[in-house]
């Protein structure tokens, strides 16, 4: 009973920082890093070690993002894109990262072993970005959330799958707002 009031309290903070950070809110960070916090003991309990420790890096990457979605002198930090070399290394850090994960469980067989080490290394990267306002982080966010309907749907977590698959709608509307936003920014 109190890991399903968690699971959904999760839920609706998650989708709360979700909205926020379509509309580029710096509150979106509290909204994600308590979610966060809630999760981390709903995958732990699971049987989800790596979306469990992954929440750790999720309330480290609010704190940073709180920080430093306003610049010095105080204005928002606006929307960028990467460049090809970023996109390369997180690329290929995702690779070797699932890759040594999955080794290290013993569980080279297993579906969610790759899964879960996939979409949480992914979510490292995507996050990441998002924290640094990099446009292109929507559309990591995009294959990363689909991948993870099917994992937490799997493992019997259905208001996770859900929030997924409604996380899958919404990456692709923040990827067309913050696309609006950065040719906004670079035309004025």
């Amino acid at each position: 009973m109190l890991l399903t009031i968690a699971e959904w309290s999760g839920v609706a903070l998650g989708l709360l920082y979700l909205l926020l950070a379509i509309r580029e809110q710096r509150s979106c960070w509290v909204a994600g890093g308590a979610s966060s916090l809630l999760f981390l003991v709903v995958f732990w309990n699971a049987g989800l070690p790596m979306q469990a420790l992954l929440q750790i890096y999720y309330v480290a990457v609010a704190i940073h993002g709180w920080i430093h979605w306003t610049t010095a002198d105080g204005a928002p930090l606006q929307v960028q894109r990467a460049t090809g070399r970023v996109h390369l290394i997180g690329l290929s850090l995702l690779v070797v990262l699932t890759v040594a994960a999955v080794l290290i469980q013993n569980a080279s067989g297993s579906l969610l072993a790759w899964l879960d080490s996939g979409t949480s290394w992914g979510g490292v990267i995507a996050t990441w970005l998002v924290a640094r306002k990099v446009l292109e982080a929507w559309l990591y966010w995009i294959a990363i959330d689909a991948i993870t309907v099917v994992l937490y749907f799997q493992s019997g977590l259905l208001a996770s799958s859900a929030l997924y698959l409604l996380y899958t709608v919404l990456a692709f509307i923040a990827w067309r707002t913050w696309q609006q936003s950065f040719h906004s920014a670079t035309t004025s």
